[in-house]
């Protein structure tokens, strides 16, 4: 008699199951309303997750649903000004490539020197 295999399938996903597959979805380009789903999962779990955001406009952006894409980029910016991390790089960098996805979109160039020029501090 084989031993019985106990199924992962009955625990609960984290915020991490889901950000991680998210990426991996949308990264391998596998299948983008699946990678959505995973992100807002991810979302529903931590509101507050400026990069499970960031993931989503990115894969709205890549699904050609513009509005929606630059609605998450923007939720991305709102984010990082409500809660001003401690890296200010990477929450200068991730502002930036949000502005630029949206701009791309709207104006179809990424439009970046104001901000660029801008002194992080």
């Amino acid at each position: 008699m084989e031993p019985e295999q106990i199924s992962n399938s009955t625990q609960a996903k984290t915020y991490d199951d889901y950000y991680r597959e998210g990426w991996a979805l949308h990264g391998g380009k596998k299948d983008e309303d699946a990678a959505e789903e995973n992100f807002r999962q991810a979302i529903a779990i931590n509101p507050k997750s400026v990069d499970a955001y960031y993931g989503l406009g990115l894969v709205l952006k890549a699904q050609d649903r513009r509005q929606d894409a630059i609605s998450a980029f923007q939720k991305v910016i709102d984010l990082l000004e409500a809660q001003p991390g401690e890296d200010r790089s990477r929450t200068a960098m991730i502002r930036r490539l949000s502005i630029g996805h949206m701009n791309m979109m709207k104006k179809g160039d990424w439009d970046l020197e104001k901000e660029i020029w801008k002194r992080v501090e």
